[in-house]
């Protein structure tokens, strides 16, 4: 009967690839994106009143955020990003937020960094109410066939400032410290773990940015 059909859906994988490329400079209030919580604060939380694992507990801290931050596809203060697309397609998602102030859309027209910017309202529409926030185009633009980023999105301010991140976030940041200290083995033999699971995922689900494109 012809043979196999692809699966249209490892199609739509295929050509919907991005890069993502964050900075991580200080934006906003002096704050550093990973001061959403001090190591203090864990330390009241797990009710650790020494400083021998101040250490330990700050490693937990940043490695506690970072797992937020990739579980929800939200960043935990303020950054520059860039988005780059492998494709020109007619529209796109914004896979990461929440987007605070947008910098522009642009396409390559030449091999390495050379790009054109691209005017909004007239080559394209961006709507940023929507989660995530998503760009259509309007005039296709034709890229340069051999870059492997055909198109840019900037992104100058993104991310929850470190003062406004909302509290079932960072509260989900403590479980997983908590978690972390208490258990410093991989795998405990025997014992059901599921409650700090479905606890953090009612805690983070809400604020999940899902992506399809």
């Amino acid at each position: 009967m012809g043979g196999l059909r692809p699966s249209l859906f490892f199609v739509e994988i295929a050509v919907m690839r991005y890069t993502i490329e964050e900075n991580l400079t200080v934006l906003v209030g002096g704050q550093a994106p990973s001061s959403v919580i001090s190591t203090a604060d864990l330390k009241a939380h797990l009710r650790v009143t020494h400083s021998d694992e101040d250490s330990l507990i700050e490693a937990m801290r940043q490695a506690a955020i970072n797992y937020v931050e990739n579980m929800t596809n939200v960043r935990l203060g303020k950054r520059i990003a860039y988005i780059y697309y492998d494709d020109v397609l007619k529209d796109y998602e914004i896979p990461i937020g929440p987007v605070d102030t947008w910098g522009g859309l642009q396409y390559a027209n030449g091999a390495g960094e050379s790009y054109v910017t691209l005017t909004q309202d007239t080559d394209y529409i961006l709507n940023l109410k929507r989660n995530p926030a998503r760009i259509q185009l309007i005039n296709m633009p034709s890229a340069y066939t051999y870059n492997l980023s055909k198109i840019k999105a900037t992104v100058t301010l993104l991310g929850y400032d470190a003062a406004s991140v909302p509290a079932p976030l960072v509260h989900a940041i403590k479980l997983l410290v908590s978690h972390m200290y208490e258990l410093r083995q991989p795998e405990i033999t025997g014992t059901i773990t599921t409650k700090l699971k479905l606890g953090l995922e009612a805690l983070v689900n809400p604020y999940r940015i899902i992506s399809f494109r």
